[in-house]
């Protein structure tokens, strides 16, 4: 039997918004999760998402870090990135994400399971501008 799911990679450190994040998405999509930006180059590379869901502040690799990490890479360079963080993002950050061609969308946490599921499905479609916040 061949499941036709969207591949979600949720990269961020905070164990329980894995948890929610997989629970939340698992009826729709195929999650897989990994728990620093190290650990996320290395499931994106060997899972080949079809979108990721990326926190900002990690260990070892940070969520820029990482989104340029995937960009330099042939395998990992068009696979659409959604911001999702629990910080506030002043000018200057949310500037340097907004110039990556891979980002799709950014979202606050907590944020609606709704609103992370639409951001997917808006992400993946393609086209639009990415959304900041819960707007």
């Amino acid at each position: 039997m061949t499941e036709n799911k969207t591949k979600v990679l949720v990269v961020d450190d905070n164990t329980s918004f894995l948890q929610l994040a997989e629970m939340a998405l698992a009826g729709d999509h195929n999650v897989v999760t990994a728990s620093d930006g190290q650990e996320g180059m290395e499931k994106a590379k060997n899972e080949k998402p079809d979108i990721i869901l990326l926190d900002v502040m990690m260990p070892k690799v940070s969520g820029l870090e990482l989104l340029r990490m995937l960009l330099a890479d042939d395998d990992t360079r068009d696979i659409p990135v959604i911001i999702v963080t629990a910080s506030h993002f002043d000018p200057s950050t949310e500037m340097a994400f907004k110039v990556e061609m891979n980002v799709k969308g950014f979202l606050q946490k907590p944020c609606p399971v709704n609103t992370l599921k639409e951001e997917i499905a808006r992400a993946m479609g393609g086209g639009g501008e990415p959304v900041i916040g819960n707007q």
